[in-house]
């Protein structure tokens, strides 16, 4: 969220790179991560940002070092994305599939708890073409917003930028209009997505046969009675279809941390009588 990444508007250039462009329409050209190692790719785009005017923020030595060992970690875990324990029971590995699509409904309550989530435990995230996301609530729930990579207008070709952001990071949310995407338009994104480290979240665009699917619905709000109260927490009927765990169901509550304790069902009042 930064305020130059906000603006800046990414689009393709012949083969693998992309380009920024400045107000006055000149391009600069953004470095091939294909060669990186994983830390290298992250190094990378930052050094690029702040060549761009971006305020990437200042670690620590010893916090980033901690951050990057937190990386490093979450990097070797299988092949899968820790999603917070809400959702996990019903995600194959208890995660999101690295190097494979989710497809996921528009639901940015979803995203929010997932950024937060991954973000906290030293991973890194992009999310393209959302512009009303609202990361204030990566904040509220404990997530690192200087881990995430925003791009709100990606250009005219938002799938390479996708593609080029899929080989470096942990999760890539992209949002796209409501199509389905022919195999020999979504070869090129799978490609790279294949090659990469990142577990893929689309919404609204659509590829064939994903590795896993969800769907989200809102069924209640909680913390609220009859005309007091406020809103502490969020219930969701969730549907999660993989190909390798078929399809599983159930309830989910969203709230922030500070909520959660809140919410718990309080202990009955045991009464005993004092002679």
């Amino acid at each position: 969220m930064h305020t130059v990444e906000n603006e800046c508007l990414l689009e393709l250039m012949s083969g693998t790179g992309v380009r920024k462009l400045w107000g006055d329409g000149t391009p600069v050209s953004l470095p091939d991560l294909s060669g990186l190692s994983r830390a290298e790719r992250i190094d990378a785009l930052r050094s690029r940002m702040s060549t761009m005017g971006a305020a990437v923020p200042k670690f620590e030595p010893s916090v980033e070092e901690s951050a990057e060992q937190k990386q490093d970690s979450l990097a070797e875990k299988q092949d899968i994305v820790a999603v917070p324990s809400a959702f996990s029971d019903l995600f194959p590995g208890d995660g999101l599939p690295r190097r494979a699509v989710t497809q996921l409904v528009e639901q940015p309550l979803v995203v929010v708890d997932f950024l937060a989530h991954i973000t906290a435990q030293g991973g890194h995230a992009a999310v393209i073409g959302w512009k009303d996301l609202a990361y204030a609530g990566v904040i509220d729930s404990g997530g690192v917003c200087e881990n995430i990579i925003a791009i709100p207008n990606p250009g005219t070709e938002p799938l390479n930028v996708a593609a080029v952001l899929c080989e470096g990071l942990d999760v890539v949310v992209y949002k796209g209009p409501e199509i389905s995407l022919s195999p020999t338009r979504a070869r090129p994104l799978l490609g790279k997505l294949r090659q990469g480290t990142a577990a893929l979240v689309m919404v609204g665009t659509k590829v064939s046969s994903p590795a896993l699917s969800v769907d989200a619905e809102i069924t209640d709000y909680v913390g609220i009675g009859a005309g007091s109260g406020r809103i502490r927490g969020v219930e969701m009927q969730v549907r999660a279809v993989s190909k390798t765990h078929g399809v599983r169901s159930g309830k989910v509550l969203i709230s922030r941390p500070q909520d959660a304790a809140l919410l718990e069902p309080e202990q009955p009042t045991t009464l005993r009588a004092v002679p």
